[in-house]
Parts: structure tokens; C-alpha cells; sequence
């Protein structure tokens, strides 16, 4: 049996990294907002809290959405022949 393609691995990191950001910005989201103090999520989570999570999620956001957008981009790059896929010789 065949060891698994490059592609594999890449669309399983890619799907991975679609629903982490998915997670991270919603609650990037709703602890801005209850900093704010909109929408009434101020009286759901408090504000130290809510600035502790939205600074947490700062760099791991910016890494996740970089794995995420290069998979992605180099997908679209094969789809539309940019890069061609290599063959064996």
C-alpha cells in the first residue's frame, strides 16, 4: 500500500485550519463585542475575561489563517494550471 499524497496531507490541514479559524473568529468576535459592551455579551462574560481571550487570540489567529490561506491559494493555483502538478519519471 501506497504511502498517502503531499495533497492529502494539505487538505486535511486546510480543512482543519477552515473550521479552527471558524471557532477563533467567532469568539474573536464576541469578545470584542463584549468589550464593547454591544449586543448584551458584556453581561454573558466580563471584560478582564473577555480581554484576556481576544489578546490570546491574537498571534494564533495570524498563524492559523497563514497555513490556511497558502494551502488554499496553492490549490487554486493547480485548479487553474498556474502550477503544473509534477510527473514521475
Amino acid at each position: 500500500m501506497a504511502g498517502k499524497s503531499l495533497n492529502y496531507y494539505l487538505t486535511k490541514i486546510a480543512r482543519i485550519t477552515g473550521w479552527l479559524l471558524l471557532i477563533m473568529v467567532t469568539l474573536y468576535i464576541l469578545t470584542g463585542f463584549a468589550l464593547c459592551g454591544k449586543f448584551g455579551f458584556s453581561k454573558v462574560i466580563d471584560v478582564q475575561t473577555a480581554l484576556e481571550i481576544h489578546q490570546i487570540f491574537d498571534w494564533p489567529l495570524i498563524g492559523i489563517f497563514l497555513v490556511h490561506s497558502v494551502i488554499t491559494i496553492y490549490f487554486a493555483f493547480r485548479r487553474w494550471g498556474w502550477i503544473k502538478k509534477k510527473t514521475r519519471a
